[in-house]
């Protein structure tokens, strides 16, 4: 994707971007990768956590399906730091189903480190903080998928692939309200 181009649902379009990010590597942001955690335990339960509050059933649906595509998952320290702590925000029995669906999925992912200290010499750490400047470092070969769009268009500025859910759903055609 070319910095500017916007998604549109029509099959070339539809093909195009598919058949570039086929066979890549995916990287998830840390809101996502909650939504999924969240989501695989109870999709109903996506509604009950306040940093979810903007996602819906059918928002995991969309990324599970579009994850479902990959067979090799990146992510950080930094994400992965980001994404207990909001997970821990729950409590009891909910909490600890959550943290067992988060540790299946730690299991399948490619951890990549890189000390904060390098990180915050990036031009991306002024713009973005720490786990967004430390995600914009990961591998050019993958697809960096978020829900923050100023990330994503900046990403695809530097010639890297990054796409947000939204893009995904109009990729896929979904439609719904919120």
């Amino acid at each position: 994707m070319q910095s500017g181009t916007r998604l549109t649902t029509n099959d070339h379009t539809r093909n195009l971007v598919l058949s570039r990010i086929r066979g890549k590597s995916v990287i998830v942001d840390a809101n996502l990768l909650l939504l999924l955690a969240v989501g695989l335990h109870d999709p109903h339960s996506i509604k009950n956590m306040k940093r979810l509050s903007s996602f819906t059933v059918a928002d995991f649906d969309v990324l599970r399906i579009f994850l479902n595509s990959f067979n090799r998952f990146i992510t950080t320290a930094h994400v992965l730091t980001e994404v207990s702590n909001l997970a821990g925000n729950t409590s009891g029995q909910v909490r600890e189903k959550i943290f067992f669906q988060l540790s299946s999925l730690i299991e399948t992912f490619e951890e990549h480190t890189a000390p904060a200290k390098d990180i915050c010499k990036q031009v991306e750490f002024q713009r973005f903080g720490l786990t967004d400047a430390a995600l914009s470092q990961l591998s050019p070969d993958a697809l960096l998928l978020t829900e923050d769009g100023r990330l994503a268009h900046y990403l695809q500025s530097k010639a890297l692939l990054a796409i947000t859910l939204e893009d995904v759903k109009r990729l896929q055609g979904v439609r719904h309200a919120r």
